[in-house]
């Protein structure tokens, strides 16, 4: 018989163990690549797996016990890799946090998740030590990027002297808290998600069967930002697999299309706009894009005209889904079966891991093309909102996870997506899927970039109003655009107004920010 530890280190589901076992099969296997000063600087996964182990042993050497909490803020760096998978060794629970959020919510973000340990790249510690000011307890400031200063020690000194062996003495179970994740907040603060070490190996095993990955076979450009679910998860479904993630900050078109060719890139997840960004670039037909093999989007719609040009110019297939932080990433993807024949907002199936249906406000499953909210029964459920049991309780009713996301499923059971819930516009006793009519402006020729939303109006209840960017070089008429939106919707959906912008307020993780253009143009048809 053997001993407790023993015994839990055999069945055990621990985040940081898929590093280890890497590191044993493939250790040297390229696992990340980032570029610093124009060098590319690369990890391998015996390297990457020592330093993770020296930055937990250097965490616990600091004070930081199993469970506490460590916020980090940081881009997409190796450094930050490694803090993330330290937290999951050592049984830390990680706060990945989005920095881009004004500062109050940074702050809640930080005393509201009880960290006591904070990573930040050395351009965020002004902002670190401006929100802890007022937060009544003692913190470990670690530097990610940066020498290091006299509040924050540099990140090679937290790993100095520590010894690289694994760590077999803590003991995790399936069901501890691997980081808490925070929403963005619109009309309220932040939630913070809870995601179990459960939680986030099933998500990643999941997305590899759902995505058709192959091991050692899904070399991912992170494009998007790390502290975001969709980032992470994928970064974590590619160290899963002993591939190759190559860290991008920002997002540049004309250095992603070079960057498709010089790493062999296989696989890329982007925002349409950035798909779209890149087919304009005038250096479109000067690389080899063959090693792409899956191209995906999510996070807002993609217009017909946009997703033949890509599928014409990268030679691969494209394939979207859905999911959300709650549900740690991905719930349903848009099966490659699928992707000529269905047209509109379609999400497909739910994932392996998923159970999909559409649910009305009081419990009921709604047949086939009725609309209602969706909802998803999986392991890759959060476990609830950190210190919030009523909106837990809210998101957990009938023992579904709710999405807030109106839908309906089709003859072959595919999800089509209407809208979120809250930016539904309830114009003329018609409810007007703001998404429906965004795919619609985005197909206009020169449109690079739409919000649609209902904005209050004496006759219609809200106005259908769609506030657009323009690609470079371009001036938009109003009148072409509501034009060409009659020629698609019905009239009670076609937008009353467009309103032209050089720039949207947009959220770091590239979803427009209605709200705050709801605020700003609230009067516009006030009488």
């Amino acid at each position: 018989m053997g001993t407790a530890l023993e015994i839990n280190l055999i069945r055990r589901i621990a985040m940081g163990d898929t590093l280890r076992r890497r590191a044993n099969d493939c250790p040297g296997n390229t696992a990340l690549v980032e570029f610093i000063d124009g060098q590319r600087v690369t990890l391998n996964y015996a390297e990457l797996n020592q330093r993770v182990n020296r930055a937990t042993q250097g965490l616990r050497a600091r004070g930081i016990k199993q469970g506490d909490r460590v916020a980090i803020l940081g881009t997409n760096t190796s450094q930050f890799i490694i803090a993330l998978m330290a937290c999951f060794k050592g049984g830390f629970v990680a706060v990945p946090i989005n920095y881009v959020q004004n500062p109050s919510d940074v702050e809640y973000n930080i005393e509201h998740s009880g960290a006591v340990a904070i990573f930040a790249d050395e351009a965020l510690q002004p902002l670190v030590a401006q929100v802890i000011a007022s937060i009544d307890r003692d913190f470990v400031l670690v530097g990610l990027l940066g020498a290091g200063s006299e509040s924050f020690a540099a990140f090679n000194d937290l790993l100095a002297g520590q010894p690289d062996a694994e760590i077999d003495d803590i003991i995790i179970e399936d069901d501890d808290m691997a980081q808490i994740m925070y929403t963005s907040g619109t009309t309220a603060r932040p939630k913070g998600v809870m995601l179990s070490h459960k939680n986030l190996y099933l998500a990643t095993l999941n997305t590899v069967i759902s995505i058709g990955a192959r091991k050692d076979a899904i070399t991912n450009a992170a494009v998007l930002p790390a502290f975001h679910i969709t980032a992470e998860l994928f970064a974590l479904v590619t160290l899963h697999c002993g591939a190759k993630v190559v860290l991008q900050n920002g997002f540049k078109p004309q250095s992603m299309l070079a960057l498709i060719e010089s790493e062999q890139i296989q696989f890329a997840i982007l925002l349409p706009l950035m798909w779209k960004a890149m087919l304009a670039c005038p250096d479109l037909d000067k690389h080899n894009y063959s090693s792409l093999k899956l191209g995906m989007y999510g996070m807002a719609p993609m217009d017909a005209p946009t997703l033949e040009k890509l599928k014409e110019v990268f030679g691969c297939v494209f394939i979207t889904g859905s999911g959300q932080t709650e549900i740690t990433g991905v719930a349903t993807i848009m099966d490659e079966a699928w992707v000529s024949v269905k047209e509109g907002n379609i999400w497909g199936d739910g994932s392996i891991a998923s159970d999909q249906a559409v649910m009305d406000d009081n419990g009921n499953f709604l047949p086939t093309g009725e609309v209602g909210e969706v909802v998803w029964r999986t392991p890759q459920a959060m476990l609830g909102y950190y210190r919030n049991e009523e909106a837990t309780a809210e998101a957990q009713a009938f023992g579904w996870h709710h999405s807030g996301d109106l839908g309906y499923l089709d003859e072959d059971n595919q999800f089509c997506f209407v809208d979120r819930k809250k930016d539904i516009v309830k114009s003329g006793g018609e409810n007007v899927s703001s998404v429906k009519v965004e795919r619609s402006v985005l197909a206009c020729p020169g449109v690079a970039n739409v919000g649609v939303i209902g904005l209050p109006h004496e006759h219609w209840g809200e106005a259908v109003t769609a506030v657009v960017t323009h690609e470079p070089g371009v001036d938009l008429d109003e009148q072409t655009i509501i034009d060409h939106c009659k020629t698609e919707l019905g009239g009670f959906e076609t937008p009353k107004k467009v309103i032209i912008l050089d720039e949207l307020p947009m959220t770091a993780t590239g979803k427009v920010k209605k709200h705050v253009l709801r605020a700003e143009y609230v009067d516009m048809f006030a009488s």
